[in-house]
């Protein structure tokens, strides 16, 4: 098992409300990330992934980045 970790802070410097992966040749969800509250978060995968990062906060417009390849070292 690997994890994808990351920093998501909104412009005011609160974390941003939750970090959603998805499998990026799909569009299929892969999971979802609440951050704390330094805005620091995680996902733990078990499989090759090439995925989209979408961060989401309240009042603010969605960014999504991508897409990245994750390779578990074996």
């Amino acid at each position: 098992m690997a994890t994808i970790n990351g920093r998501a802070k909104r412009y005011d410097g609160l974390p941003i409300d939750y970090v959603l992966l998805f499998a990026w040749k799909t569009g299929k969800c892969l999971g979802k990330s609440i951050p704390g509250a330094a805005g620091n978060w995680s996902f733990d995968y078990n499989t090759n992934l090439i995925v989209g990062i979408t961060y989401v906060a309240d009042g603010c417009e969605p960014i999504t980045h991508g897409p990245y390849e994750f390779v578990l070292n074996k």
